[in-house]
């Protein structure tokens, strides 16, 4: 099924998006012919100060300073967007009142209705606090993007963690429309890391890559004490590859989720564009 509705996740504050994920995440839109729209999360910091507080620190007026920062940069970056994005391009404007705190949950309900939700990951914002909110809030794929090296992100060539499991089973179905379109697809097989399932390795991905016409090619690498998440990164970096598409592991402990370690590796520090599914 294409993709044909992105959600590009924005913020205010305390730094605003860079214009860089606009135009990277408009790029992914031009290639797959798909709307974009803008999910932006506008911070204030509410009123919570007290007589004494305020005379002796001025915090009224420091929260006020604040506010209005935030507010000019929000207003700022839905311009950037609209100047940006055609209009062919563009979908929503999605304004969403944060209270101090960027809300994952609330971006999440309107990612349940989109394709793809695209997450900067930006110097100065808690970006993996949002990614793995929308991960495992939102049942719809992330791709969580780094500043770019030269040219807007082009995703020619694909590396997929590859391990028969269910989390990268819904990874390859979701990531079809950008496989569809990649010169290059390498399946790539962690072993040493944990126990594989029986189908990993015996070119069933690559069987069903082909019915949708798409040619890939299966990597066998040895994790040598690193965790699986580490080893697809080293090993989508030395390929040269653009993209990086993985099943996101995760288990629901008090409805709070608990990251398997190659999930937690991606969200710790993201080096190429990565494709999370859960």
């Amino acid at each position: 099924m294409p993709a044909r509705d992105i959600l590009l996740q924005m913020v205010s504050y305390p730094v605003p998006t860079p214009h860089w994920a606009i135009d990277a995440a408009g790029t992914l839109a031009e290639s797959l012919g798909a709307l974009l729209s803008a999910g932006l999360c506008r911070v204030y910091a509410p009123d919570v100060s007290n007589w004494l507080a305020d005379k002796l620190a001025h915090a009224d007026e420091a929260i006020a300073t604040e506010n209005c920062k935030s507010l000019t940069w929000a207003t700022e970056l839905l311009a950037a967007f609209s100047a940006r994005i055609p209009r062919s391009r563009r979908g929503d404007e999605i304004l969403i009142e944060c209270s101090s705190l960027i809300k994952p949950r609330d971006l999440a309900q309107r990612a349940r209705t989109r394709d793809l939700t695209v997450v900067p990951a930006c110097d100065g914002l808690d970006w993996s606090y949002v990614a793995e909110g929308l991960i495992f809030e939102s049942g719809r794929p992330v791709l969580l993007l780094p500043a770019p090296n030269g040219a807007a992100h082009r995703y020619r060539s694909i590396a997929v963690g590859w391990d028969g499991s269910r989390a990268a089973a819904r990874a390859i179905a979701d990531a079809l429309p950008l496989l569809s379109a990649a010169d290059t697809v390498e399946l790539l097989v962690v072993t040493g890391d944990k126990q594989l399932s029986p189908v990993a390795g015996r070119g069933e991905a690559q069987r069903h890559l082909a019915a949708h016409g798409i040619s890939a090619t299966m990597r066998t690498i040895e994790a040598q004490h690193r965790d699986a998440g580490t080893a697809l990164c080293d090993e989508a970096g030395a390929l040269g590859s653009d993209l990086l598409v993985m099943g996101a592991f995760g288990h629901s402990r008090v409805r709070e989720f608990v990251l398997g370690g190659a999930t937690q590796t991606m969200l710790d520090g993201v080096r190429l564009p990565v494709l999370l599914s859960h």
